[in-house]
């Protein structure tokens, strides 16, 4: 995905996507409630993550509602092919990021909704069913964290900051190994949350900085949407084709981590 200029979206139509949105991670708590996990209904994939009878179950009711409220966009997720009708919109879909923490019953996985309007990332939903913890933007409408406004601003902070990176597999299946090495030397009080927690956490300000590697579109695509109304800095570096390595949160942060990463950025 390479995003275009800025778009000309109402409004009306930011609040009236988000609604929608959000009725999509409602929808996605309650079939979560109604889909109990056994060991039969858990695959391992190819690339050797999970996916769940609820993964599947969720991703289709969400494409359902989306056929019958905006038919003509095109739908991208991580359990079903894309559906390209060649519209300028295209939601990205994961319906349980971190299905992993899910099937050994950890809170922090989460679901994952985010819009965008020719190539460029406008709406973004990151739902934590178990936490009961939901942030949000729209363009144009800022970011939220359960309703509450929220904003990522750098600040004097005394001693190291917090800063939180993907597992060490994720910078290994993506060729750089030694980076997550020299992330753990600068920051010896390294934070490592999987998926989509420590996007929520970095977004909220709680964090300094979140570090995703070798990531689809559909896990970093909300928390690309949110960062921009949040005001935090999102840089996109450069990796693997089809992958994304995305280093966002307070700026003069995710500048110095940027730096020490070494690796040269791609547009964003």
């Amino acid at each position: 995905m390479k995003p275009a200029s800025l778009p000309c979206i109402g409004e009306a139509d930011s609040r009236r996507f988000l609604r929608f949105a959000f009725s999509l991670a409602d929808l996605a708590r309650r079939l979560l409630t109604e889909t109990p996990v056994g060991e039969t209904d858990i695959v391992v994939k190819a690339d050797g993550s999970y996916v769940s009878a609820a993964d599947r179950r969720i991703e289709a009711a969400w494409r359902e509602a989306i056929a019958g409220q905006f038919g003509d966009h095109d739908v991208v997720g991580e359990e079903y092919p894309a559906q390209r009708r060649g519209s300028a919109w295209e939601w990205v879909l994961d319906p349980i990021d971190g299905t992993d923490n899910f099937v050994h019953a950890m809170a922090t996985f989460g679901t994952l909704v985010a819009l965008c309007h020719e190539g460029l990332p406008v709406l973004g939903v990151i739902d934590h069913p178990r936490l009961d913890l939901r942030v949000s933007a729209a363009y144009g409408l800022g970011a939220s964290c359960n309703g509450r406004p929220v904003r990522v601003a750098d600040r004097n902070e005394r001693g190291a900051p917090i800063v939180i990176a993907t597992a060490p597999e994720n910078f290994v299946k993506g060729g750089r190994p030694e980076l997550f090495g020299r992330l753990a030397t600068a920051y010896p009080n390294l934070r490592v949350y999987r998926d989509c927690y420590a996007h929520s956490v970095v977004l909220q300000g709680q964090g300094a900085v979140a570090i995703d590697w070798h990531a689809q579109l559909w896990d970093v695509c909300a928390a690309w949407a949110i960062a921009r109304e949040a005001g935090a800095a999102f840089v996109r570096l450069g990796g693997p084709a089809g992958r994304y390595q995305v280093v966002f949160g307070r700026p003069a942060a995710v500048a110095a981590v940027t730096d020490l990463l070494g690796v040269a950025q791609e547009g964003t």
